[in-house]
This record gives C-alpha cells, sequence and structure tokens, in this order.
C-alpha cells in the first residue's frame, strides 16, 4: 500500500498535538496542585471528592455550633456561680435579721438587703448570650425575669415573661419552655409520630428559668375582692389553676353573690375539660377565695390557684380587679379550729392594719349530726359562732358584708380576712386567774382488729399504685362487679372509683345513674339524679383475683387499772358519725373507773348506748364502728389557737422577697423557715451547676472528636484531588522530552520537499 506525504503528515501531527496536550495537562496540575479543574476529567474521584467536601462543610458548621454552645454553658456555668454565691449572702443576711434582737427598723434595712439582693438574682438570670436571654428558654425576649412591686413600691412578687413563678409548679406551661438544639453531627434523628426531634441526638442551647430557679408553691388561693367589682364594668381574668392557664371575661353584676354564680360559671365551663378528664379545677367561694378541687368536688390542700388582671385583653376597655395570691408569704392568721375544745369559751384580740382593736370572746362548737342529708361538724359550728363574734366587734359594710372574715372553705378554713388591710390575732386569757389549758392525764388505750369487714367503706391508704381491683358492689339491690386501677393519690385513687361507678351504674341513654361521694375515711355515699336521700349502698370482696382489701374494724379497750385516783382524764369517742368528748375522775379501783366512765358515755351519747365492760373494752349497742382516744389538750395550747398562714414558693428569688416581707411584718418564724428552703435550693443548684461543668466537657469532647475528623477528611481530600508533587513533576519531564525528540525527528518524517516549499 502507497503512503502518502498527506498520511504522514495527520499521523505526526496528531501524535505532536497529543504529546502537547498532554505536557500542557502536567504543566496544569504542577502549578494549581491538583488532580483535576472538573468533574468530567475523573468522574469518579470527584464524586468522592464532592462527598468529602460535603462532610467537611457539615463538620466546619458542627464545630461552629459546638464553639457557641461552648459559650452559652460557659456564661450559664458562670451565672449560676454567681447565683449560689449571691444566695449564700442571702442566707446569712437572713441568719442575721432571725438571731438577734432588733427593732422593725433594723429589720426594715435588713429586708431592704434582701429586695436589693433579688433584683440582682433577677438581673443575673436576665445575663444574655448571643443576643438571647440564657435563662428565657426559647423566647429572644432580653429580660424574661422582672419584679412587680407591691401597693406599698416594695418588690413582691417575681414573674417569668409575665406570669407570676409561683402559678405554676411543672416549668414547662411557662411560656416559651420549648428547648432550643443544634446540630453537633450525632445524627440528628426526628419521632415520626411526635414530629419532634430526639433530644438525645442534639444538644440543647437553652435554659427554662423556672427549672432552674424553681416554680410553684406549696400551696396557694387566689384571694378576689368581691367589693372591687363594679356592676357592668368589664373585668378580664387569667387564672391558672393546676398548671392549666385559662381567660376568664365578665361584666360585673349588681351583688356579690350574683358575680360569684357568674365567675363560678365561667370558671367550670373554660376548665370543663379538665373536669372530664378527672383533673383539678378552680372554684370561688361565697367570700370571693379560688381554690383548687378534685372531681369529686374535695379541695386540694396542696394545689395552687393563682389570678392576675389580664394585661392584653381582647376588650381593651376592661377595669383591674383587686386580686392577692396567697401562693407566697401572706399576713394572714388560721384559728387552729382542731385545737380548741369543745364547749369551752375562747378570748381573742384582733388588731386591723387599720389601727382599730377589738376584744372577741367565742365558744367552740360541737357536731350536729341530727340531719344525716346536712351534716355540720364541729369545726363548722365554732366556726359560725367565730363570725358572730367578729360581726359583733366590727360590723357589716353597707352591702351586708362583713368587715372581719373567717373563712368557711376547705382548703381556707379558719383563715381570718379583711378586705384591704392585714388582720392580726392574739390570745388572752378568758380569767387570768386560771391557767390557760386544763390539763387532763393520759388514759392508756388499747386496740385490736378483727377481720369483720366494714361493708360501707374500703381502706384506701392500703391499694397499691397501679394495681386494678375488684369489688362487688350493691346499690339498691342492684349487684355489679367494679374494677378499677389504683392511682398514686387518694385524690385520684377517689376519682378513678368514681369514673368506675359511673361506667357501671347507667340508665338506658348511656347516663350516669348517680354520683358517689367518697370522704377521706373511705365511706362510699351514692346518691340517685333527682333523690333526696343516699341508696342503700354495699360493698363485698369480688372474689377475683385482686379484690379489693375491705379492711378491718378494730375494737378499743381503756386500761381501767392503770388510771390514777381523783385525776380527772379526757377522752374523744367517735361512734359511727357522732363524736363527743368525755371528762371523767378516777376512782379509787377498775369498778369505780369502770362506773365512771359509763356514766360519761351515758350523758354523751345516751343510755345504753355505749358500754364499757369490766376489761375496759368500749363496745355500741347497735353495733357501730367505735374508735377511742386522748383527747389531752397541749400545755402550749394558748399558742396552739392560732397559726400563721406559712406557705412557701419554691422559687428562690420569690422565696427572697418573701422573707424581706416577712421581715418587715416582724415575722421571724416565717423568716427562719425560708433559711432551710434556701439551703435545699442552694443543694439543687449546685448539681445544675455539676450538670452544666458535664456538658461543657461533652462539648470539648466533641470539638476533639470533630477536629480529628476534619484532619482525617483533608487527609481523604488530599488522596481525592491533590497532586503527587515529585511524581508529576517526572512526568511533566517525560512528556517535554517526548515532545522536543517529535520535533527533532519531523525532518526524517516530513518529506523534504515541504521545506522546499517553505522556502
Amino acid at each position: 500500500m502507497r503512503i502518502t506525504n498527506s498520511t504522514l503528515l495527520r499521523g505526526y501531527n496528531r501524535d505532536l498535538n497529543r504529546v502537547l496536550n498532554l505536557k500542557n495537562q502536567s504543566e496544569h496540575k504542577i502549578t494549581t496542585q491538583r488532580k483535576f479543574s472538573r468533574a468530567s476529567e475523573a468522574p469518579l474521584s470527584a464524586a468522592k471528592a464532592l462527598n468529602v467536601r460535603k462532610s467537611q462543610y457539615y463538620s466546619e458548621q458542627h464545630q461552629e455550633n459546638l464553639k457557641v454552645a461552648a459559650k452559652f454553658y460557659t456564661e450559664a456555668e458562670t451565672s449560676l456561680i454567681q447565683v449560689s454565691e449571691q444566695m449564700a449572702t442571702i442566707r446569712e443576711t437572713i441568719i442575721a435579721a432571725c438571731n438577734s434582737t432588733k427593732d422593725y427598723q433594723d429589720l426594715d434595712i435588713y429586708a431592704q438587703q434582701l429586695e436589693t439582693k433579688a433584683k440582682e438574682l433577677c438581673a443575673i438570670f436576665n445575663t444574655d448570650s448571643a443576643g438571647r436571654a440564657i435563662f428565657g428558654g426559647e423566647s429572644d425576649d432580653a429580660q424574661p425575669f422582672s419584679i412587680i412591686n407591691d401597693a406599698k413600691g416594695n418588690a413582691a412578687i417575681v414573674t417569668y415573661h409575665g406570669i407570676p413563678v409561683n402559678s405554676m409548679n411543672d416549668y414547662t406551661k411557662f411560656p416559651y419552655s420549648n428547648d432550643v438544639n443544634v446540630d453537633i453531627g450525632l445524627g440528628m434523628a426526628v419521632n415520626q409520630d411526635s414530629h419532634e426531634i430526639d433530644p438525645d441526638s442534639v444538644l440543647r442551647i437553652s435554659f427554662n428559668g423556672p427549672e432552674v430557679s424553681g416554680c410553684g408553691a406549696e400551696r396557694g388561693v387566689a384571694d378576689v375582692d368581691l367589693s372591687s367589682i363594679q356592676e357592668s364594668r368589664t373585668y378580664s381574668l387569667l387564672v391558672y389553676a393546676g398548671d392549666v392557664k385559662k381567660e376568664i371575661t365578665f361584666v360585673g353584676k349588681a351583688t356579690q353573690a350574683e358575680n360569684v354564680e357568674q365567675i363560678n360559671e365561667l370558671l367550670q365551663y373554660a376548665y370543663r375539660k379538665e373536669i372530664t378528664a378527672g383533673n383539678n379545677y378552680p372554684e370561688m367561694d361565697a367570700q370571693g377565695v379560688i381554690s383548687l378541687r378534685d372531681k369529686m368536688g374535695d379541695a386540694v390542700e396542696d394545689g395552687i390557684v393563682s389570678v392576675i388582671n389580664n394585661p392584653y385583653p381582647a376588650n381593651k376597655f376592661t377595669s383591674q380587679l383587686v386580686v392577692e395570691n396567697d401562693s407566697n408569704y401572706t399576713s394572714k392568721y388560721r384559728v387552729n379550729l382542731d385545737s380548741l375544745q369543745e364547749g369551752k369559751t375562747y378570748k381573742l384580740e384582733v388588731e386591723l392594719g387599720t389601727g382599730e382593736k377589738k376584744t372577741i370572746e367565742f365558744e367552740a362548737g360541737a357536731d350536729n349530726l341530727s340531719d344525716p342529708n346536712v351534716p355540720i361538724f364541729r369545726e363548722d359550728v365554732t366556726v359560725q359562732n367565730f363570725q358572730k363574734a367578729l360581726d359583733d366587734a366590727f360590723g357589716k359594710d353597707e352591702n351586708g358584708k362583713s368587715i372581719v372574715n373567717i373563712s368557711s372553705g376547705d382548703p381556707t378554713k379558719g383563715i381570718v380576712t379583711s378586705e384591704g388591710t392585714t388582720v392580726t390575732l392574739k390570745q388572752v386569757l378568758v380569767d387570768e386567774t386560771e391557767e390557760a389549758e386544763n390539763k387532763f392525764g393520759t388514759a392508756t388505750i388499747t386496740t385490736t382488729s378483727t377481720d369483720v369487714a366494714e361493708t360501707e367503706s374500703l381502706n384506701l391508704a392500703k391499694l397499691e399504685a397501679g394495681k386494678t381491683y375488684s369489688m362487688k358492689v350493691t346499690i339498691d339491690g342492684t349487684d355489679k362487679v367494679v374494677e378499677f386501677k389504683a392511682e398514686k393519690t387518694v385524690s385520684d385513687t377517689k376519682s378513678a372509683i368514681a369514673d368506675a361507678f359511673d361506667d357501671k351504674f347507667k340508665d338506658a341513654d348511656g347516663k350516669p345513674l348517680g354520683k358517689l361521694k367518697i370522704d377521706n375515711s373511705g365511706k362510699f355515699t351514692y346518691t340517685k339524679s333527682g333523690a333526696t336521700a343516699p341508696s342503700t349502698l354495699k360493698i363485698e370482696e369480688s372474689g377475683a383475683a385482686n379484690s379489693i382489701d375491705l379492711g378491718s374494724t378494730k375494737s378499743y379497750a381503756i386500761d381501767l387499772t392503770a388510771l390514777e385516783q381523783d385525776k380527772e382524764y379526757n377522752l374523744k369517742f367517735i361512734v359511727g358519725n357522732d363524736m363527743q368528748n368525755i371528762t371523767f375522775k378516777a376512782g379509787a379501783d377498775a369498778a369505780a373507773n369502770k362506773a365512771a366512765i359509763q356514766t360519761a358515755l351515758d350523758a354523751a351519747f345516751g343510755a345504753g348506748k355505749v358500754a364499757v365492760g369490766n376489761d375496759g373494752k368500749i363496745t355500741s349497742a347497735d353495733d357501730k364502728a367505735v374508735t377511742v382516744s386522748n383527747n389531752v389538750m397541749p400545755e402550749d395550747a394558748s399558742d396552739k389557737v392560732f397559726k400563721r398562714e406559712c406557705a412557701y414558693s419554691y422559687n428562690y428569688i420569690q422565696l427572697t422577697l418573701d422573707a424581706a416581707r416577712a421581715l418587715r411584718a416582724g415575722d421571724i418564724e416565717y423568716a427562719n423557715g425560708c433559711i432551710d428552703r434556701l439551703v435545699t435550693a442552694n443543694e439543687k443548684l449546685l448539681v445544675e451547676i455539676a450538670d452544666m461543668g458535664c456538658n461543657e466537657e461533652f462539648i470539648e469532647f466533641n470539638i476533639s472528636r470533630l477536629t480529628i475528623r476534619d484532619e482525617n477528611l483533608a487527609e481523604r481530600q488530599n488522596d481525592l484531588e491533590i497532586i503527587d508533587p515529585e511524581k508529576e513533576i517526572t512526568l511533566w519531564k517525560q512528556y517535554e522530552a517526548m515532545y522536543n525528540a517529535c520535533l527533532q525527528m519531523s525532518s526524517s518524517a516530513v518529506p523534504q520537499s515541504i521545506f522546499d516549499y517553505i522556502k
């Protein structure tokens, strides 16, 4: 085959250009230090390099997040250390105020110091980092904590995002309580059902202020001044009850009774879902006190109700109500009704904050159970007698409302108040020549248990939380097997039993036939709808597994031989629902003692109703349950007739302000109680500080982890993208030599005639 000159030229040019291109590519790699400039040059390496670059980007972002978190936690830890130091100073200030004799002016100086410390604590908790308050939750509010002054200008109430810290025991119910999290490369996971981020896969960079500083109180009610409600005026209130916030708006009516009725209707409607679910709900009594109740209508002794005027009502033309929240320090006094002896007369000096002072006398009442449908207990009779004495002394206003009141509501029973001013109680002796209290001997009382079940009640305290129980219930001849699950508290268990009754005893439309009432002793009363008297009710063990424990009855006996001759003894007898106190003088022997006790029993319960045997055993003629106990008044009973209402806050900033208010009132006892609670709060604070230190170490560990990861990724990136200089320069030298060789060989590869033509 003949090879033409054009064929030789094309082959030569192709080879020369290829070698030149390889030489230029090698020069470019040496200059840029990269193996390729476009992904098309090395698709597989480029794809791997892209993944490495993405990993590097996320790693850098995670490191940046960790640096922000490290700064956040460091500042938070520093703030809490400052708080701990301040609390130590606060504690020392209270101790100094309580442990020496000082006048009110000195105590006021200590109170001012405590207020200053409380404001400093608020300032520390308002510390910001990166434009956000560290302890403000998910909010960007620069000052989540603030202090509201009272009418006298003294610091009184601590708020968090405008809500009093004592309003709720559950810190997650406060505004902006959700966590702010950052991804630090742990593999952030999202729950597909709740669409929430798994907290174990991220790092939290927010702190809920009430969680750290504490929230809620031991108990509390809201006292609304009904006299401040004016007819035709609009009012808007925010109610916090059972950790549930609701808003109610109403227009004032002509009478206080009408206002109480409409407020209760609004509260019941607002909290209807909570009532249905078995949770607690608020209810106002006739005096304007809003307290927490359970589904059965019983008072929740440790519940909290807090009410404030709505700062952002829908109707801007609303008026302000006078509301006092007794969930923190209060200057109110409570009459200790349990310490009062039936039939005895007591004298108290009652002084109002206005300076008016009166001395009243009242008689402690006795139980009145003649009408089983409307029982009136000893405490209620005493309250009625006390209120009459107050009215006689201080009178009533133009609306017929008592100037000074003693509350009859369950959570507040015995608290003496006067709208707009304080009330101070001091006991004086009825007769200055006699002792404050009679001294009685103590009888030896023994009890024996039998296996006879009480069919109308059950022992709630013996039920095991979380366990399901079964019992046979007979109502008006209808038998049902009722099952229920015991809860952690007696109140919740009572609600569960009531729900079980409603489920079993229903009419044709599926509605409950009646309402079950369970008192604290476990006694059942079932009243059908529309009925005026309770139904007959019997409870028996069902025979099934986990059947109910109906408990056992006890028989009581008095040791007749141990009584001291000629000494007086005072015993409390409860026979069925009838409670009586008896007093007798011991005789020379057991027979005389038996006769003395029997005479006292006949006088209290009626002849033949209650008997004492030769062995001292007490029995009831109609087989009613009998309980016997000593009813000896304590020697310091004069100090037990009334007591200060002491409810403490769980928030230590509020606790500091409460201690200041107590010192101003000269209440050293309450201020002393704040000391132990501050110590407990500081212990929890130190745990929080230690936890933050652990988080800081965790952050440092992850920063080190990501640094090592970055080094590995950089090395991997070099392997994929960066050239080996020595290898590439050697290769370039080879391409350059090949190119020069091609040029030198051109004289033999290209026909001479071409060069002649060029010439």
